[in-house]
């Protein structure tokens, strides 16, 4: 806190005057204090655009890099399409056909407006002899033969000819090619190459067609940028924009780079699959307003012969789609009731067109979800940006490979080095180093197994401050102090050393970290421990032990030294529980990178999921077993895995997953609310005989509403301050003093503390 007080007082006063809120630490002096980082235990990014590539600044480099190395696919073709310039096309065309004689043509049509003899003089006006004609000419071949034939043709010949026979020579849909130029594809012509080439670029508006002197045989096709010429279509030129789904330029039109579209989920209409249709399977029907719609469909199910009296899970795939999408046949705009059944779809389009009322958009809110955009698939990019690719694979693709593939795929590319010595593309090679130093540092912190394209919010704690650590390494800050909060969470003792050697890097580039750490094997490598304790709560915050590992080995007074030494240590119990008598077993279960996995629990035992970061633990525990048992009983659930069976010897009441997330996304929750202890508290602050001759009652002690809470900030005890280029702040509230109450509503006492000393009490 004092190290980024000191650092916005070096700002100037205009800007100090919004800052100046920021209270001092209750402390005498600090002395040789440095600009300091904090990076906390907690994921705090709540953004779906945020990823760990653009944590780590990877997609900035990465949308550089990609747009000098990888190469355009017709995505019609699957052919490459390149950027064909009279250098590049004589250097295939040396290659393909040394020493032959070619005509170097360009192609033009008619236009509607004019006829062959005035186009033909047109051409001759411009010193042109000679044009390939193609026509067709099915009658002299045979039925499998082309049906274009060409022929060269005088153009003095051809005016020659009444109009009547050039108009039977030449159809309104012939193709006429002018001859540009007759030449040996030789060393010595490649100057006139050149010249004729750029000539025929230009009149056939950035096409060129090349034949075989002697048959006329086609010799090769090609046009000036990036142009395809078997379908005709101009792809968008490499640039750094085109691959960023946060810009404009580069993102899907449809999600607008979020990957995601907010839209009706059709799980949401069908929450419990063990209900029957009669039973209220589906929900968005159990109500009187939208009631008819039930009805019509139990009606029609007779007709077809659909049981509106099983579980809607023992219905076959087909007459699900029956009742979701409607009756085979029904064009989803015109309501064809009763010769056709309109669906659970056919009722939310139906809907979506009376949006304009406002019971309508409340209730279309209930059913509407997150779900993958169907444009880009989740790619975030344009379809333009999809046709670029490196090595085969486009950059999406590239951000979905594990940091670990990466990284050697990245590295191994040996023509990349050599490529980006040239000084047009030094940006690429800035780019390419940076991103495989911090792709480098993503694998030493023990993150390999993530991807580019993981949402950032998914993270856990410990792996988003290893995410940031990379940041921060990727910038070679140096004479900084670095506090992390327990980087160590969440990562296998394998991983440990990676992780200190990291923080090395750090200190030997001339930084201070400062660890809140645990693990054993983190405090041991330490140069300096301070201990903090002796016990948690009130009874703590004092300095126990400080000095070298060593030393708090030898300290009388050091727990954590007591425990290391061998001192003391906590027993293995001398026998484990009988063997289990029930199990809960698992057959062929699929996800992620979990590959028909088989295994059963032990039941009524404490069971424990060990493995290295990133070999699937919380999958099998949420996806898997959680998400799992939730499917069997036709449960909605977000992303559960494919499981071929689940058998249990006991049947649970419940399932309950604990994680990583915060209890409450709201700064007013507290231990005291979120265990409905408050409520109780506030009824008896409402029986003191004070409270009762105020006229106090038990909402006059609630900080979350009512007319006793602090009006200046609502109950809140604190006010945030937007600090624009720093985390935001709060400072205690002025007015209440971060007591959170009015006056009056303080001066009611129980057992002589007020309800605001009650809050500020400790558990225990």
């Amino acid at each position: 806190a004092e190290g980024q007080r000191r650092y916005v007082e070096t700002f100037s006063a205009y800007t100090r005057q919004f800052l100046d809120l920021l209270d001092k630490p209750k402390v005498d002096s600090i002395e040789n204090i440095r600009p300091s980082i904090a990076i906390e235990q907690s994921n705090t990014v709540k953004t779906s655009r945020s990823t760990v590539g653009t944590m780590t600044e990877l997609t900035d480099f990465a949308k550089v890099w990609f747009s000098h190395v990888a190469e355009c696919f017709d995505p019609a073709t699957g052919e490459k399409v390149e950027d064909d310039n009279p250098l590049t096309i004589w250097t295939k065309t040396h290659a393909a056909h040394p020493a032959a004689t070619l005509l170097l043509c360009f192609r033009i049509t008619k236009p509607e407006n004019l006829n062959w003899t005035e186009v033909l003089t047109s051409i001759k006006g411009q010193g042109y002899t000679r044009v390939l004609i193609g026509r067709g000419n099915a009658k002299r071949q045979a039925p499998k033969a082309k049906e274009t034939a060409l022929e060269v043709q005088k153009i003095d010949e051809l005016l020659g000819l009444s109009p009547s026979a050039l108009n039977s020579q030449l159809s309104a849909s012939a193709t006429l090619f002018v001859v540009q130029d007759r030449l040996a594809v030789v060393a010595e012509n490649k100057s006139r190459f050149l010249e004729a080439t750029e000539s025929a670029l230009h009149f056939g508006k950035g096409e060129i067609h090349l034949f075989k002197a002697d048959d006329l045989a086609p010799a090769g096709h090609y046009s000036r940028g990036l142009h395809s010429p078997k379908t005709g279509r101009t792809f968008r030129a490499a640039t750094p924009g085109l691959f960023s789904f946060n810009s404009p330029l580069g993102a899907c039109p449809k999600c607008r780079g979020f990957g995601r579209i907010i839209d009706i989920d059709y799980r949401l209409t069908i929450p419990d699959h063990s209900l029957s249709i009669e039973d209220g399977a589906i929900k968005v029907w159990e109500g009187e307003i939208y009631g008819e719609s039930k009805k019509d469909l139990i009606q029609f199910a007779k007709k077809v012969g659909l049981p509106t009296n099983v579980p809607f899970a023992k219905l076959t795939e087909e007459q699900k789609s029956f009742v979701i999408d409607g009756s085979p046949g029904y064009d989803g705009e015109t309501n064809h009731w009763p010769k056709y059944w309109y669906g659970v779809k056919g009722f939310f389009r139906y809907l979506e067109k009376t949006t304009y009322k406002m019971h309508v958009r409340v209730f279309l809110s209930r059913y509407r979800a997150y779900n993958t955009c169907p444009e880009c698939h989740g790619a975030r990019l344009q379809p333009e940006a999809l046709c670029w690719k490196w090595r085969g694979q486009t950059l999406p693709e590239l951000y979905q490979l594990p940091i670990s593939e990466l990284l050697a795929a990245v590295e191994s590319d040996a023509s990349l080095a050599s490529r980006h010595a040239s000084p047009e593309a030094h940006s690429a090679s800035i780019a390419y180093d940076s991103i495989v130093t911090r792709l480098r540092y993503l694998v030493q912190v023990g993150l390999g197994y993530l991807t580019l394209d993981r949402t950032s919010r998914t993270l856990s704690g410990g792996e988003v401050q290893r995410v940031n650590l990379t940041s921060c390494l990727g910038t070679s800050l140096v004479d900084t102090l670095f506090v992390l909060d327990e980087p160590s969470v969440g990562l296998h003792p394998r991983d440990i050393d990676r992780l200190l050697g990291i923080i090395r890097t750090l200190t030997d580039a001339g930084n201070t970290v400062v660890v809140v750490e645990h693990d054993e094997a983190m405090i041991r490598a330490a140069d300096h421990v301070i201990e903090v304790g002796p016990e948690p709560g009130a009874r703590g915050g004092s300095i126990v032990f400080q000095g070298t590992v060593g030393g708090m080995l030898r300290s009388p007074q050091s727990i954590t030294g007591a425990y290391f030494s061998g001192r003391q240590r906590i027993e293995l119990p001398a026998q484990r529980r009988p063997a289990p008598a029930k199990w809960l077993r698992f057959t062929n279960a699929s996800k992620h990178n979990l590959r028909h996995l088989s295994f059963r629990l032990p039941l009524q035992r404490l069971v424990c999921l060990s493995g290295v970061s990133g070999s699937g633990k919380s999958t099998l525990l949420d996806n898997v077993i959680c998400q799992g048992l939730l499917t069997q009983w036709s449960l909605m659930t977000e992303d559960p895995a494919e499981i071929e069976a689940v058998k249990s010897d006991l049947d649970f009441s419940e399932v309950v997953l604990v994680d990583q997330s915060p209890l409450s996304r709201t700064p007013r929750s507290n231990p005291a609310l979120y265990s409905e202890a408050w409520e109780l508290i506030r009824e008896l602050y409402a029986t003191v005989p004070a409270a009762q001759e105020a006229g106090f009652s038990s909402s006059s002690f609630s900080f979350n509403s009512g007319d006793g809470r602090c009006d200046n900030c609502q109950g809140l005890g604190s006010e945030r301050v937007e600090m624009q280029f720093l985390s935001d702040v709060f400072v205690p509230c002025p007015i209440c003093e971060g007591r959170r109450f009015k006056p009056e509503v303080l001066a009611i006492t129980w057992n002589g503390h007020s309800v605001a000393d009650i809050l500020a009490t400790t558990v225990g």
